[in-house]
C-alpha cells in the first residue's frame, strides 16, 4: 500500500487543525519562532559591530613596524619604538594636572 502524499496531509492540516485554537496556537508558535531565529542573528550581528569598532577605535598601529596595539602605550610594545600620539584627548589625559591648570587673577575695570 502506498503511503499518503504529504499534500494530502497540508489539506488535512488546513481544513481540519488551523481553523481550531490548537491550529492557531501552532501558527502562533511557528510565527514566533520564525521571528526568533531571523532576529536573534540581526541582534547578535549588531552587538559584534558595535562591539568590534569599539575595540577598533582603541587600537594603534606602530608606524615602525605596523603591530596593533592599546592607544594607552606610548611606546610600542614590539619594537620599542616611541609612538606619536594622535588623539587630543590622549594628549591632555597625558599631561600632570598642575601644568594644565591656570590661575586667574581678578582685576578691577573702570569704566
Amino acid at each position: 500500500m502506498n503511503k499518503p502524499s504529504s499534500l494530502i496531509w497540508m489539506v488535512f492540516i488546513l481544513i481540519f487543525i488551523v481553523p481550531t485554537p490548537a491550529g492557531k496556537f501552532i501558527l502562533d508558535l511557528a510565527g514566533g519562532i520564525f521571528l526568533l531565529i531571523t532576529i536573534i542573528p540581526l541582534i547578535l550581528g549588531g552587538i559584534g559591530w558595535f562591539t568590534w569598532k569599539r575595540i577598533q577605535s582603541k587600537l594603534q598601529v606602530c608606524e615602525v613596524c605596523g603591530s596593533s596595539f592599546f592607544n594607552t602605550h606610548t611606546i610600542c610594545p614590539i619594537c620599542g619604538e616611541r609612538t606619536t600620539i594622535t588623539n587630543t584627548k590622549d594628549i591632555l589625559e597625558n599631561i600632570p594636572a598642575s601644568s594644565a591648570t591656570i590661575d586667574i587673577k581678578s582685576e578691577n575695570i573702570d569704566l
